[in-house]
């Protein structure tokens, strides 16, 4: 027996005397042309104008392999909405309700506009410490105008990877222009909060990032900008976006996207007599009900503006009061406000903090305040 030298596995010890003629041999040429040509006609079955028409449509709604779903933006309109109310019945935001006056009064006249060189409203800036309004405010003009409001939230295009980052926003902005083309009479309200994790100066490890999206969204307002003359665009941050006010410089934010909005408007902690109002609003019962007089609400407000309290700090502690007083009168069928201010006052960590500088009110400093609106309620 032979054994062949590269795979020692043992051959037969025959030596062919004649090939033996296949006899499917004659046949193969024309089996393989024609499974080609079965095949090429079923590409033309699955290619048909209808199916090519019916895969378009499933596709176009996909992202990109980098993408995991279709991006669908969220458009509201919140003319029939009482839990969102209009500009002009927010409290305090005098400096954004002061502009928005003014705009209405230019675009009904064209021509003044023309001739005295007024830049378009396309796109505002909303700056300010935490709670001071920005969303209520952006909300607000929405409301206001009649319009759609589309809002933008930063979290979507936080990805380790840039490109998905950037093709994120690069696809919402697309589908923005779409519906605002769909109907372009009708005001669109775009709203992009915490705009400074996009465009911030970024000189740590993710820079590129920061810069990669920072090009998508300059590239989109100002294509915005050129095209969709309804669309009103307002980023809000908290931080000052020109370092000005602020002795670290590393919150400056791009200048480049900075150049993009038309005004930046400060939005600045509510005075004593805005407080007073907002405090008055959520004071009051469903049934119309006061639960603090006038005064009593007056003596409260200075007492919330010393402990320099946001619209939103306010918002918290009106809340845990009006279910204090819920939880009691269920319990004991009365309730006492004035009582139950003061502990939800003392329960909410976050008054008496300041999100700037992330300090709060010495503790001897809260206590003097709130034994003072003790000692001015009357409460033992």
């Amino acid at each position: 027996m032979n054994i062949s030298p590269i795979s020692n596995i043992p051959l037969r010890n025959i030596t062919p005397k004649k090939e033996k003629k296949n006899k499917f041999k004659d046949f193969t040429g024309p089996l393989a042309l024609g499974l080609t040509v079965a095949g090429s006609a079923w590409m033309v079955i699955r290619t048909r104008p209808e199916r090519i028409k019916k895969i378009t449509q499933k596709t176009s709604t996909r992202r990109s392999p980098l993408l995991s779903g279709s991006i669908e933006i969220e458009v509201q309109n919140f003319k029939n909405k009482k839990s969102v109310k209009s500009l002009d019945e927010l409290s305090g935001l005098d400096k954004i309700k002061e502009f928005f006056e003014e705009y209405q009064i230019i675009i009904q006249h064209p021509d003044i506009k023309k001739e005295h060189n007024i830049k378009d409203y396309s796109s505002l800036l909303f700056w300010g410490v935490p709670g001071t309004g920005k969303t209520s405010a952006a909300k607000g003009i929405a409301k206001k105008l009649g319009a759609d409001y589309i809002q933008i939230d930063k979290e979507f295009f936080d990805s380790k990877f840039v490109a998905e980052g950037s093709q994120r926003l690069a696809e919402t902005f697309d589908q923005i222009e779409s519906h605002a083309k769909s109907n372009p009479k009708k005001p669109v309200v775009v709203f992009m909060d915490e705009i400074d994790g996009t465009i911030s100066i970024d000189k740590g490890t993710a820079a590129h990032h920061s810069e990669d999206l920072a090009n998508t969204l300059k590239k989109y307002m100002i294509r915005l900008q050129e095209e969709c003359e309804n669309i009103i665009f307002i980023g809000a941050t908290n931080k000052d976006p020109n370092g000005i006010k602020s002795d670290n410089k590393s919150l400056r934010l791009n200048p480049a996207i900075l150049s993009r909005f038309k005004y930046q408007l400060e939005v600045t902690l509510p005075v004593k007599e805005a407080i007073k109002d907002a405090w008055a609003k959520l004071m009051r019962t469903a049934s119309g009900k006061d639960k603090f007089t006038s005064k009593e609400n007056d003596i409260i407000a200075q007492h919330l503006y010393d402990l320099g309290m946001s619209y939103r700090d306010i918002e918290v502690v009106a809340d845990k009061l009006n279910r204090l007083d819920a939880v009691q009168y269920c319990k004991t069928k009365k309730y006492n406000s004035k009582e139950n201010l003061i502990k939800a006052i003392l329960n909410d960590e976050k008054v008496g903090y300041d999100p700037v500088r992330q300090t709060s009110l010495p503790k001897e400093t809260l206590e003097k305040i709130v034994n003072s609106l003790r000692k001015k309620l009357n409460i033992e």
